[in-house]
């Protein structure tokens, strides 16, 4: 009876780990068909973000803008990493013709603690042509506030949550800024586009298909020797 409980533990795992295989297989579909709408964006034309707007989503689209710097009010994302360094990145209004503005993540600064900056040390021509990417908006949980100290640390740059720090329209995106203007300071570094890939979860389904296929290997031996046994025990 002992040999038969296993045997029942050994099935009941290896029905587990299929359907843990299953979940990461379509973790994998989901992951490969948001990755096909963000190529597709990717590959459409270059919006400009100074002349008016087109009414569908500018998700992951490439876009150019050309305004003014707000250098008083910046905002620094904390806690960043880039190629195993640890530092920040450097968030910078640009004023667009239109009245509006944009988020534009300027680049990555090195920092030994995730926080500290110097941003005079990285200032640039305050006029600028932006070429990069518009991220959509990520809530960072942040509640509004009253009073505002400049730079503003936060963990993400929501446009939305933000836009009562300033006093002009934000809009509701982050221009990730992927090329690099002339006068670059040499700390910041400009930042790659999204990353797409399939991550780790066809790896991790062939793991639970492996344990799966042993949980079922080791229940079919654990059941012959146990026939073998009561063959012998009446022999």
């Amino acid at each position: 009876m002992k040999q038969v409980g296993a045997a029942l533990i050994g099935l009941l795992a290896a029905v587990v780990c299929v359907s843990l295989g299953l979940w990461q297989l379509s973790r994998l579909e989901d992951r490969q068909a948001s990755n096909a709408v963000v190529e597709a964006s990717l590959s459409r034309t270059p919006v400009r973000l100074d002349r008016a707007l087109p009414g569908d989503s500018l998700a992951f689209r490439r876009a150019v803008a050309h305004g003014v710097f707000d250098f008083e009010r910046q905002v620094v994302l904390m806690a960043r990493s880039w190629r195993g360094v640890p530092g920040v990145h450097v968030v910078t209004p640009l004023r667009l013709p239109t009245g509006d503005a944009v988020l534009v993540e300027r680049g990555y600064v090195p920092s030994p603690d995730g926080r500290s900056v110097d941003l005079n040390l990285i200032s640039e021509t305050d006029s600028s042509t932006v070429t990069g990417v518009l991220l959509p908006v990520v809530d960072d949980g942040t509640v509004a506030w009253d009073d505002v100290a400049w730079p503003l640390y936060r963990r993400r740059a929501d446009p939305v949550r933000l836009q009562s720090a300033y006093s002009y329209r934000l809009l509701p995106y982050l221009l990730r800024r992927t090329h690099a203007p002339r006068d670059m300071p040499g700390t910041l570094s400009v930042l790659p586009e999204p990353e797409l890939s399939n991550g780790p979860h066809l790896s991790y389904a062939i793991q639970w298909f492996s344990f799966a296929a042993i949980a079922a290997v080791g229940t079919f031996i654990l059941l012959a020797k146990s026939r073998k046994t009561e063959v012998g025990e009446h022999g």
